[in-house]
C-alpha cells in the first residue's frame, strides 16, 4: 500500500525493502540469502552459549522465516544485543544494497523522497509501525535506516556507512 510521498508497507512493488526479500549478498565474509538471515546470524554472536553452532544453523537455512525462528530461540544476552542491533541492521542493509543485484539500488533510488514505513500487522513498533486507533505508531527504525541508505546512494557516497 502506498500514498503520495509515503510507502506504508514493504509488500508488492516495495517488497525488495523487506528483510524477507531474497537477494543474496555478502556481509563480513559470509554469504546470505536475505537480510533476515544476516540479522539472525549477527544476533547469534550474542548467544550466551553455542554461538558458533547457532550461526552455522542460520547459515544453513534457505528461508528468512527459518533464520528468524532460530534467532528467536537464542539464549541471548539481551543487554549486549540491544546495544548493537541497530548498528548491525544498518550494516546489513548497506551490504544488501552494495553487494546484491544492482537493480536494488535503482529501485531504492526510485522511491525518491518518499517516507519508507515498515508498516506491519505483527506488532513490531521498534523496526516498523503498526496501526492503533487509526494512527500509525512506532519507531520505524528499519524505515529510517533505508531512508539513510537511499540518501548515501543519492549523494554518490555508496561506501558509507
Amino acid at each position: 500500500m502506498s500514498q503520495t510521498g509515503v510507502v506504508l508497507e514493504f509488500r508488492g512493488e516495495y517488497y525488495f525493502l523487506s528483510n524477507y526479500y531474497t537477494a543474496p549478498f555478502n556481509w563480513r565474509g559470509e554469504y546470505f540469502l536475505s537480510g533476515e538471515q544476516a540479522f539472525a546470524y549477527a544476533k547469534a554472536q550474542f548467544a550466551t552459549k553455542d554461538s558458533d553452532r547457532y550461526q552455522r544453523e542460520i547459515l544453513a537455512t534457505l528461508e528468512p522465516g527459518q533464520a528468524k525462528k532460530i534467532g528467536r530461540r537464542l539464549p541471548l544476552d539481551v543487554v549486549q544485543w540491544d546495544q548493537h542491533k541497530v548498528s548491525f541492521m544498518r550494516q546489513i542493509v548497506h551490504a544488501k544494497f552494495r553487494t546484491a543485484d544492482p537493480i536494488l539500488v535503482h529501485k531504492l533510488l526510485n522511491t525518491n523522497a518518499k517516507m519508507l514505513i515498515e508498516g506491519n500487522d505483527w506488532g513490531d513498533k521498534f523496526w516498523g509501525r503498526v496501526q492503533e486507533n487509526g494512527r500509525w505508531v512506532g519507531l520505524n527504525t528499519l524505515g529510517v535506516i533505508l531512508m539513510e541508505e537511499r540518501g548515501w546512494w543519492n549523494r554518490g557516497d555508496e561506501g558509507r556507512p
